[in-house]
């Protein structure tokens, strides 16, 4: 993320006008029995990030055909007609959008297949369609008669367009989709990139793409271009692509021949969007590395005349190239990215840069817990201020019930409807929403203990994902025993290996350890393990002083620095989430020890100012800011002493997340904020992730 550093002058100056402010607020209190609500200026961030508002969705499977049933099954609803094309060859169907985004298909979705076999989950698909007939597109070579027969035996009926070869195949996709046309788009028929760069673009506006090989212009594409009625050819790459010599054969023929090139696949494909027409509120990215995504991903940008960005799987081939100067200025009109195809063709690296201009974004993760209430999910999400997108990147809701001693786990709900209902709702408000699955103690132990448990639970967490569309999953084991260690580490590794190629996130949340041996009790999380096998760990960095503890301050920063000191050497850096814990406690004696009750900012103000309680801030030598504090008498008569965390104590912790560079943090948690402390936290979150 790119940051601007504020000078030092500036920050010792706001520390010293928060002291100042402490020592005011603290005498008012004492007079007034006044709320305290904050001091007047805040702490500022020591760095000021650009960032894209932009929500942003990934469609993914585990192989190139499911990912473009998943285009497909997202982003229509149903479809007459479909057009199919083999998954592991380019040929046939680079000029496939154009068929499938005109009037003969009817604006249905490209799918892809195996040659010999019809794969169960694109006929699936075509009948969740309620389609009534399949355009294949090459010979019976490419996609074989036993497949066309397989379509036409669940009622479907078939037309294959196809030539001698992938020149007058295209020719004859071309005269098929498009009746006349004084424009067409000629590409070079021995690499599928530069096609794919005009693919969404000629399919929008109903132009012809056809080829050509190298040197010369084949009888079958001049045919088509003299049948369609063809003035103007526009030529897509450089003359290692297509020749000067093939340009001047069809300007001798008579036409008008131009060119959108540059030096490579990346930099022609920047060249074909910065010259021609876009729609710019969405922006399909796929590989360049390969051809399937972004072929079944052209008709989806076709479909709103949106452009297609090719990417290279190295994120250091992409900083500083045209690309990411074309997204620097066009990204602030796109609202929305589909990336498509999973980590392994897009990292998170890449997804990052063309949001927001950086290999790294910090990240909000925030624990939405309603439980098994709808209600209360709901009214979580309509305390944050404005667009949830400035300040949530992922919602974790706790949908799944408790899991069983066989590893398996059902909803909280009666039904998969309302967990679908409110991971559909996160989504709706542009964050994504990754369900967290809860377990503890022996049951835990037990699951994570045996092969055949932990198998059980990863195929729970695949359905509950499939079921709900979530974005991923959130692991959280709790109270284990130190034979869990390889258990966990191993169910981990399960799990990404299954989810990680659908696009879908790994996470999962682990307790806070400040050295290899400080809390031998914590020996089941091996956090460099885990590591490998994530793509974030959520860190509780909270409870240093628990329900029965001694009072004390939830998360103090010395010990959160600690906590963050040692995880940073065990987990690489922009895979932790720091825990941020937006609950305080009021502890009071009961017979030896102690007992408290949680709270969070809004109502811990309000007892204050019910009990008249002065609220100061506990501070030490290293965190001079510190975190409010108060004793009060309750109701019942019992001395009670409060801690809790208010903005300013919530800035020191993200000051701790900037200065290891963090991926960002896990708030724990939304049922603790309600309309009066929102505008404590939220802005808070805005200014310093989002």
């Amino acid at each position: 993320m790119f940051k601007l550093k504020m000078n030092n002058h500036r920050e010792k100056q706001t520390t010293s006008l928060v002291r100042k402010g402490i020592a005011a607020l603290t005498l008012a209190s004492f007079f007034t029995c006044s709320l305290f609500m904050g001091m007047g200026e805040t702490l500022k961030p020591a760095y000021a990030a650009d960032s894209s508002t932009a929500s942003f969705t990934r469609f993914a499977g585990e192989t190139r055909y499911e990912t473009a049933v998943e285009i497909s099954s997202n982003n229509w609803t149903n479809a007459s007609s479909v057009v199919l094309t083999r998954g592991d060859a380019f040929p046939d169907a680079l000029a496939g959008a154009v068929l499938a985004n005109s009037a003969v298909v009817g604006g249905g979705p490209l799918l892809l297949t195996e040659p010999n076999r019809l794969r169960p989950e694109v006929l699936q698909e075509i009948l969740r369609l309620n389609a009534s007939s399949v355009f294949i597109l090459g010979g019976t070579g490419a996609i074989s008669v036993s497949v066309e027969n397989a379509l036409k035996a669940n009622g479907l009926t078939t037309y294959r367009i196809q030539g001698k070869d992938r020149y007058e195949t295209a020719a004859n996709i071309s005269t098929t989709s498009v009746e006349n046309s004084t424009r067409a788009f000629l590409a070079s028929g021995k690499v599928f990139a530069d096609a794919l760069s005009i693919s969404s673009y000629a399919a929008a506006n109903g132009i012809p793409l056809l080829l050509t090989d190298t040197q010369k212009v084949p009888t079958a594409t001049l045919n088509a271009l003299q049948k369609l009625g063809v003035t103007e050819i526009t030529l897509i790459g450089g003359e290692s692509a297509i020749s000067a010599s093939a340009a001047n054969q069809l300007k001798t023929a008579g036409y008008t021949v131009s060119r959108l090139s540059d030096l490579d696949r990346y930099k022609t494909n920047v060249a074909i969007l910065k010259n021609l027409p876009y729609n710019m509120d969405k922006m399909v990215v796929a590989t360049g590395g390969s051809f399937p995504d972004a072929l079944a991903g052209s008709v989806l940008a076709a479909r709103n005349n949106n452009p297609i960005l090719l990417v290279p799987k190295d994120e250091n081939a992409l900083l500083n190239t045209p690309t990411t100067a074309y997204l620097g200025s066009n990204r602030a009109s796109v609202n929305n990215f589909f990336f498509l195809g999973g980590f392994d063709v897009i990292s998170t690296a890449i997804q990052n840069i063309v949001r927001i201009g950086s290999t790294s974004s910090k990240i909000s993760l925030q624990f939405w817990d309603g439980y098994a209430n709808k209600t209360t999910y709901e009214n979580q999400l309509s305390y944050v201020p404005g667009d949830l997108a400035d300040y949530i990147d992922i919602l974790v809701p706790n949908l799944a019930g408790a899991v069983q001693a066989d590893g398996s786990f059902a909803y909280r709900f009666s039904s998969a409807e309302t967990p679908k209902y409110l991971v559909a709702l996160g989504q709706s408000k542009g964050a994504q929403v990754v369900p967290m699955v809860m377990s503890s103690g022996s049951t835990a132990d037990s699951v994570l203990q045996n092969a055949t448990k932990r198998s059980t639970f990863v195929n729970s967490s695949l359905k509950l994902i499939a079921e709900t569309n979530a974005d991923g999953i959130l692991v959280d084991m709790e109270a284990l025993s130190e034979s869990s260690e390889e258990g966990l580490t191993a169910l981990m590794q399960d799990l990404y290996a299954r989810l990680h190629p659908q696009g879908k996130l790994v996470m999962v949340s682990v307790m806070s350890k400040t050295s290899a041996t400080a809390q031998p009790w914590y020996d089941e999380y091996d956090y460099s393990d885990l590591a490998q096998y994530v793509d974030y760990i959520q860190i509780m960095s909270y409870d240093k002083h628990y329900s029965t503890s001694a009072p004390g301050p939830i998360a103090p920063l010395d010990w959160v620095r600690e906590v963050i000191a040692y995880a940073v050497t065990e987990i690489p850096s922009e895979k932790i989430l720091m825990g941020v814990p937006y609950y305080g406690r009021a502890w009071r004696t009961e017979g030896s020890g102690w007992v408290s009750k949680a709270f969070g900012w809004a109502v811990a103000t309000q007892t204050a100012d019910q009990f008249c309680a002065t609220i100061s801030r506990e501070t030490t030598l290293t965190d001079p800011i510190g975190v409010p504090t108060f004793k009060y008498v309750d109701e019942s008569g019992y001395s009670r002493t409060a801690y809790f965390d208010d903005r300013l104590s919530w800035g020191e912790k993200l000051d701790i997340m900037d200065e290891y560079n963090l991926g960002g943090i896990g708030g724990w948690s939304m049922g603790w904020i309600n309309e009066v402390s929102a505008p404590e936290l939220y802005p808070l979150l805005k200014e310093r992730i989002n």
